[in-house]
């Protein structure tokens, strides 16, 4: 207790030298801002923090802190409310909300902060953003939730598996849970819901895996893919600061990702079209194995010049890029500006809800999908429709999502068929992967068996005139 109370006063003591704009510099104040921000402008998480990230000039500590409260908070907010309703009577601002999910957040999950602390904190953001008035209130709350909330948890654990329950149990609004029951049983559902709360995994590619992977785990936890003979499982940290990406030895992609250039027995000659292509992930995989001395070459096309700029930066840095030609143009237009039977292999990594990077991206549970689905649905079809004919007769159409979706995958697929005969699809089951991760001959990963992103793979082989 003497301990404790010792604790309190240089906590207090600390807080107290802080200026009022210092304190806005505090990992909970910006956390508290970016999650307001996230919501309000259904913006998303990753790109906001990064942003952040870049503004403000945090020590490694404070910059990880902010990072584990954006995205703790962001993928259980739902939880986070149902602990907090039964002791907020009327409607609050969003962010006197935002305080009181972040301060629940650190009780119920971030055992390493003292109680104190939080509630400490929590007084000083709400008087900071609204003077004394509403302490009372939050710390009320804060107080009966830190008595109340870990036993009202154990009973959502233990309700029967209902739509309502999963929903707030990992934290996904019910028409998403409804979309998946389309695809699989609401336990599946829970099972995968839940494993979207974990920490999402970072893994790089690596052409001289067993050498980089030694150099690797000098400064990380490291571990080989179970699915890419490439990837390498790397514990949190910075890679993009090692000599090895640098130079170009290595790049961060998920394993899911990794799948996808190999997936075309891609040749030295071969010309390559890649019909969405920013950052450029799969655009250098796809160099890597091309030459350009033999007339290999990979399109990359993309809407946006600064995406451009950035394939190109990465295709250098990963010394593929005199095999890389940038294009500025809309892959629905690919026919237009292509001729007919150019490609012998033609990727369409097509626009989606982005449904499989929910670990990564925990903000995209909540944006409103329904009806967005059915416009990408569209445009996915568009993009095949117009780069189907530039593929060479015998030549690959391979079609990826990161999207779990099924309509955007094998409904997006099926429809094509419909319209063109003159594909089929090939099966990828060659790769040998284990059992679970194919479906009719396409590659289909859901996030919680492998911990990987979720995705979809379909080769479609163009039969011979």
């Amino acid at each position: 207790m003497v301990q404790e109370n010792n604790c309190k006063k240089e906590f207090n003591l600390e807080t107290k030298k802080l200026s009022k704009s210092q304190r806005k510099q505090t990992p909970r104040y910006l956390a508290m801002k970016l999650l307001v921000d996230i919501e309000q402008q259904s913006a998303y998480s990753n790109v906001l923090l990064s942003k952040t990230l870049e503004k403000n000039q945090l020590n490694t500590k404070d910059a990880n802190l902010l990072t584990e409260l954006v995205y703790g908070v962001t993928q259980r907010r739902l939880t986070l409310d149902y602990v907090i309703n039964p002791f907020v009577k009327k409607d609050v601002p969003l962010w006197v909300r935002t305080i009181l999910r972040l301060s629940a957040f650190q009780l119920l999950y971030l055992d390493r902060i003292p109680a104190y602390a939080v509630l400490n904190e929590a007084s000083e953001l709400t008087r900071l953003k609204a003077g004394q008035s509403l302490v009372n209130f939050v710390n009320g709350v804060l107080r009966n939730v830190q008595r109340h909330a870990k036993k009202n948890l154990d009973i959502l654990h233990n309700q029967p598996v209902t739509i309502e329950s999963v929903s707030t149990l990992v934290s996904m609004p019910e028409w998403l849970i409804r979309l998946l029951m389309s695809q699989m049983t609401l336990e599946d559902v829970k099972t995968l819901g839940l494993s979207l709360l974990e920490k999402p995994s970072m893994s790089v590619r690596s052409y001289q895996r067993n050498e980089d992977m030694q150099t690797l785990s000098e400064t990380f936890s490291c571990q080989k893919s179970e699915l890419s003979p490439l990837g390498i499982k790397v514990s949190s940290g910075n890679v993009a600061r090692t000599e090895l990406f640098k130079q170009g030895n290595i790049t961060i992609q998920d394993e899911s990702s990794m799948l996808v250039a190999p997936s075309a027995r891609l040749q030295k000659h071969f010309c390559v079209l890649d019909a969405c292509a920013g950052p450029g992930g799969k655009t250098t995989h796809i160099a890597h194995y091309l030459d350009a001395q033999q007339g290999g070459k990979v399109y990359a096309l993309d809407v946006y010049e600064h995406k451009l700029q950035r394939i190109v930066e990465n295709a250098k840095r990963l010394h593929v890029h005199d095999r890389v030609e940038p294009v500025l143009l809309d892959a629905r237009q690919v026919n237009e500006h292509f001729k007919q039977n150019y490609f012998d292999v033609a990727f369409v990594d097509a626009p989606c809800s982005g449904l499989g990077l929910m670990r990564r991206k925990p903000d995209i549970k909540y944006a409103k999908l329904e009806n967005t689905i059915t416009a990408l649905t569209t445009i996915q079809s568009d993009i095949l429709q117009s780069v189907a004919p530039c593929v060479k007769p015998n030549g690959l159409l391979m079609y990826s999502t990161c999207t779990i979706a099924s309509d955007e995958n094998a409904g997006t697929v099926h429809r094509f068929l419909e319209k063109h005969p003159e594909f089929y699809i090939e099966s990828l089951e060659w790769l040998g992967l284990p059992k679970e991760c194919y479906v009719n001959g396409a590659i289909s990963l859901l996030p919680h068996v492998y911990h990987t992103d979720g995705f979809y793979i379909c080769a479609l082989r163009k039969r011979n005139e």
